[in-house]
């Protein structure tokens, strides 16, 4: 061996090379960079092998390193391996690929080795003895035909390469095509060098220059991967991302023929490729005549038995190829759209629902008020007394329809106990036998080892017997009634087409009659309040109103399933509770006959001066002496000026300006210790519910309307409270 010319220089391309490997095998994640190192590593051990060979003395050497430089074989190979990959093609694949191209390299490494006695790549050597300290060894050889077949074949492996990385340069986004083109030109360059060499035609007699050609590849691959993120990011063919796509796509040559359709589409339309490529595009999709001149088309399809929308939307492709058709599934779109429509149409409803109940109930005070003043004046006058009744009961009446108004606006103030369906739904129907016709038959499928609920007892009832009652209607008296009660796992795919709903462990109690179904139209205002397809008379519109209240306050949710003469299934779902049931006793109050009475001094606070008034009046009549405050800031100087004058505040949540909760807190904060009774035409529930109880909160609450017998009660129990305390 002997240092030449050469030596520094093939030794700068080795190390470029190796440095090129490195980076890229320190890319190894990114499809094709293994295969790019390895290739790089073969580079690297061909640059060696060459200088070894341009350094021998002796034919031997230079004999051996030649057999040596058909390890350069596997060069052509990684580089195949490198553009499959870097196309997208899968490892097992290429794998397989790789193994049937490496057979011919490793026979010819092999055979190169017997040369001596098949003389199929060169046939003769003869040497030149070296006539000056660092003079290349002149060797004439005569090659053999395997020497061809072998160069062949290299050449056939790096042109397969060339064309798959040309193929794909149009088929990537053109932000990658910088990558592509900085490695093809990385690669021609030493391809072209050793091209020539083999038809003599290099600057320097007998030295092939592919080596040194390895260098500038490396600067154009250093180029790549730090300007274009060669191996840093790799594209993906847009044939699979075609393939993957869970829309339908349709490609449509000028002549509107289908040249490409993906499974998606495949799916969709039930056709398969091989069927319809070809054909015309209206023949396979009749939508695509309108919808190529015109806006998004929505197509229903039936997939695996349920019906699902699309929206067809066609494209141009570019230089007036064809069009690009595209069938996108918008079915949990539409039906997410629906329901949150619906739910903001019900929370409008609710909050307008309880801003009508509260008022109703202000109103109610007034009359209920009255009405028991006037009762105690008319003593046993019977001419009065009973019309003084009818209209109490038919004031309680109103009040408990805006019970039911507050209870679908979850203004409600619930109960929440331990409940098992299956017995609650028995108790319920026994109180109703009376309304259910003999002509109506009630089926009962109830689950064993169902499951326990959390709901306010009352508010199961009230939905229990509106779907019952409201299942007696829609069958006109006559048919049967079943009632199925089962647990529920709830899975993912249930709230995936029912996004309403939440996964987990739910009761089910389902109610279906065989009565004449319900139209689309009278679905979607099912739930709202004062609606009803019952005659004038006949309904308050505020049944399923209540049960839809009742659910949500419940955390559950409920479905109905209806068709036109198909009769109805309402299907509600509760959520359940594992402690276990407790037996609720019911606690009977008797009612008081005589008012409780007192002498201290109660401030009234509130902005309706009608119950202003009233208050004051029943209060006085309860010999207890009365401050007024119209409203909150009124009712803040009273205490200011004489904290010590009130026994008693009853105080009104709504109101302008300064809030009963605003004016509480102020109270307090002044030192006023006197306890504080808060009232509301809304229920116990909610913020209200937070004040009560609370460490210098309210010490208890007066739901409206109330009756003087109520109210003087009220304040009785909570000052004789206070005063034992």
């Amino acid at each position: 061996m002997q240092m030449t010319p050469y030596t520094l220089p093939l030794l700068a391309a080795a190390l470029i090379s190796a440095i090129v490997a490195v980076l890229a095998w320190q890319r190894r994640p990114s499809p094709g960079a293994r295969a790019f190192s390895a290739a790089m590593c073969l580079v690297v051990l061909n640059i060696l092998v060459s200088l070894f060979l341009l350094s021998s003395t002796t034919l031997d050497s230079f004999l051996f390193w030649v057999k040596m430089s058909f390890l350069g074989g596997g060069l052509g190979v990684a580089w195949l391996v490198f553009t499959l990959r870097y196309d997208g093609r899968s490892l097992r694949d290429v794998t397989r690929i790789a193994a049937l191209a490496a057979v011919e390299p490793t026979v010819m490494f092999v055979l190169t080795w017997f040369n001596d006695l098949h003389h199929l790549l060169w046939s003769q050597a003869v040497a030149t003895p070296i006539t000056a300290p660092g003079a290349l060894l002149r060797v004439d050889t005569r090659l053999g035909p395997l020497f061809w077949v072998w160069s062949a074949y290299q050449y056939a492996l790096l042109l397969l390469g060339v064309v798959i990385l040309l193929r794909g340069l149009f088929r990537v986004p053109s932000a990658y095509r910088g990558q592509t083109v900085t490695v093809l030109v990385a690669m021609a360059v030493p391809w072209i060098a050793n091209v020539l060499f083999l038809v003599g035609r290099t600057s320097v007699t007998g030295v092939d220059l592919t080596p040194f050609a390895f260098a500038l590849s490396g600067v154009a691959l250093f180029l790549a991967l730090y300007r274009f993120r060669f191996l840093d990011l790799s594209p993906i063919p847009r044939s699979l991302v075609l393939e993957a796509s869970p829309n339908g796509v349709l490609v449509l040559d000028g002549r509107g023929r289908l040249v490409d359709i993906n499974p998606a589409a495949e799916a969709i339309l039930g056709c398969s490729a091989r069927d319809v490529l070809g054909a015309e595009g209206t023949q396979v999709l009749p939508a695509l005549s309108p919808a190529a001149s015109g806006p998004d088309v929505e197509l229903t399809f039936v997939r695996d038995g349920v019906e699902r929308s699309y929206d067809l939307h066609v494209a141009p492709l570019r230089k007036r190829m064809g069009k690009l058709a595209l069938l996108v599934d918008v079915t949990d779109r539409k039906c997410l759209t629906a329901h949150l429509l619906q739910a903001q149409k019900m929370d409008a409803l609710g909050l307008m629902a309880g801003g009508i109940a509260h008022d109703f109930n202000n109103l109610l005070t007034g009359i209920l008020g009255n009405l028991s003043i006037m009762q105690e004046e008319a003593g046993q006058l019977d001419s009065i007394a009973e019309p003084l009744a009818q209209a109490e009961q038919a004031a309680r009446r109103a009040a408990g329809l805006a019970h039911n108004l507050l209870t679908f606006s979850r203004n409600g103030s619930p109960a929440p106990t331990y409940l098992n369906l299956n017995q609650s739904v028995d108790l319920t129907l026994q109180s109703i036998a009376e309304l259910v016709p003999p002509s109506m038959t009630i089926a009962r499928d109830y689950a064993p080892g169902l499951w326990n609920i959390l709901i306010d007892q009352v508010q199961l009832g009230q939905l229990v017997i509106n779907l019952v009652l409201n299942a007696r209607d829609a069958m006109n008296g006559t048919g049967t009634l079943t009632i199925r009660t089962s647990n529920v796992d709830v899975d993912e795919r249930f709230v995936r087409t029912h996004p309403e709903t939440r996964p987990g462990e739910h009761v089910l109690l389902q109610v279906t009659d065989t009565g004449s179904g319900m139209t689309d139209a009278v679905l979607q205002h099912l739930f709202e309040p004062f609606f009803t397809t019952k005659p004038v008379g006949h309904g308050t519109g505020l049944g399923l109103a209540v049960v839809y209240g009742a659910v949500q306050q419940a955390s559950g949710w409920i479905i109905v399933e209806t068709a036109a003469g198909k009769g109805t299934t309402f299907s509600t779902y509760l959520p359940r509770c594992r402690e276990p049931v407790q037996a609720q006793v019911p606690a009977f109050q008797e009612a008081c006959t005589q008012r409780a009475e007192g002498h201290e001094t109660v401030l009234v606070v509130d902005d309706e001066e009608m119950i202003l008034q009233l208050s004051r009046r029943m209060l006085e009549r309860s010999g207890y002496t009365v401050m007024i405050a119209a409203d909150g800031p009124s009712a803040v100087t009273v205490i200011q000026e004489n904290p010590a004058a009130v026994d008693l505040v009853l105080l009104d949540m709504t109101m302008p300006g300064m809030t009963g909760d605003q004016v509480l807190w102020e109270l307090r904060r002044l030192g006023c210790t006197a306890p504080i009774l808060i009232s509301s035409g809304y229920s116990l529930g909610g913020s209200i519910q937070d004040l009560v109880g609370r460490p210098g909160g309210a010490d208890g609450f007066l739901p409206k309307p109330y009756t003087m017998q109520e109210l003087s009660e009220m304040v009785r129990t909570t000052l004789d409270a206070v005063q034992t305390s």
